[in-house]
């Protein structure tokens, strides 16, 4: 049978089944068991696999298939060595959900999500939310660079319902992940898409301003308009694994000026005739940006 991993815990796999729409609760084969002991991500929510039902309602997982798409992260590995981390499977789009206050957003951490994206193949969508703490005009400026750029960008708001209908239509028919920092606002924009508690919610901290951690782990949900949302737990640090390429997409203002550089293997940092650095200098491009840009890809 097939069907969609939609919660993981503990070696415990859900899955729904593509058929009938059971849910059931499923192991890892022989052969899968023994490749998760050193595989962490081996089978993560939103693979689509091949199961087999068992005595006692349960099943077990035969084989995944392969992924169109990940949303990854570095996670920690022995000796200092950072292994790639699969947050998620098989995703349209990432609604990359930042909270205008409380706890403010970062617009580095903004760019860390969206070299995430671009590096899964991922279309990115930037959602401000809590807009309702604030006067838009507060957050005008960067909204219109994240267009300039040619992002999506979205404002959200779980008390006044801003933008949720927007949200919904950019939903409809897709596989979408919402992800971001703890204390965004993500199970409060799934409870408020569903008209119903879905997902558990928590206040954020007055002592330190960070988001507590509502989600524990990932889950999937079917819109009843059509398409899934996958709900994941926040993060407080977000590290970036990368070839090269998401930080390309990410950063296409920066790859463009690159090509009037003096020399073609220009790194941008102390070169003479590089553009990028006249382009800072004469304020073209934001020296925030472009130090992010040369942190990233010296990562």
């Amino acid at each position: 049978m097939r069907g969609i991993v939609i919660n993981v815990q503990k070696g415990l796999y859900r899955v729904r089944n593509a058929g009938t729409q059971e849910e059931v609760d499923c192991t890892l084969r022989g052969k899968l068991f023994k490749q998760s002991r050193t595989t962490k991500t081996l089978v993560v929510v939103g693979d689509y696999v091949e199961f087999q039902p068992v005595v006692g309602g349960r099943g077990v997982i035969t084989s995944v298939e392969k992924r169109k798409s990940k949303l990854v992260r570095k996670g920690a590995g022995s000796k200092g060595v950072h292994l790639e981390q699969i947050i998620a499977a098989n995703i349209d789009q990432a609604i990359l959900v930042f909270a205008v206050k409380d706890p403010e957003y970062n617009k580095n951490l903004i760019e860390r999500y969206i070299v995430s994206a671009k590096h899964g193949g991922i279309e990115p969508i930037i959602c401000f939310n809590k807009i309702d703490l604030i006067e838009k005009l507060e957050i005008l400026e960067d909204i219109e660079e994240y267009q300039a750029l040619g992002y999506k960008t979205l404002l959200t708001s779980t008390v006044t319902a801003e933008g949720i209908e927007e949200l919904k239509a950019l939903l409809k028919g897709k596989t979408s992940v919402f992800t971001g920092s703890s204390g965004v606002g993500k199970s409060s924009l799934v409870n408020v898409i569903f008209e119903e508690e879905k997902a558990k919610t928590s206040s954020v901290s007055t002592s330190h301003y960070k988001g507590r951690h509502t989600t524990t782990s990932s889950q999937v949900y079917e819109l009843p308009f059509g398409g899934k949302i996958i709900d994941v737990p926040g993060m407080r640090e977000f590290g970036v694994i990368d070839d090269g390429s998401g930080i390309a997409n990410a950063f296409q203002d920066i790859v463009e000026l690159s090509k009037k550089c003096r020399f073609r293997d220009c790194k941008h940092i102390d070169e003479p005739g590089c553009a990028v650095k006249e382009a800072v200098e004469s304020g073209i491009l934001e020296e925030r940006r472009y130090k992010n840009y040369i942190k990233l890809r010296g990562r």
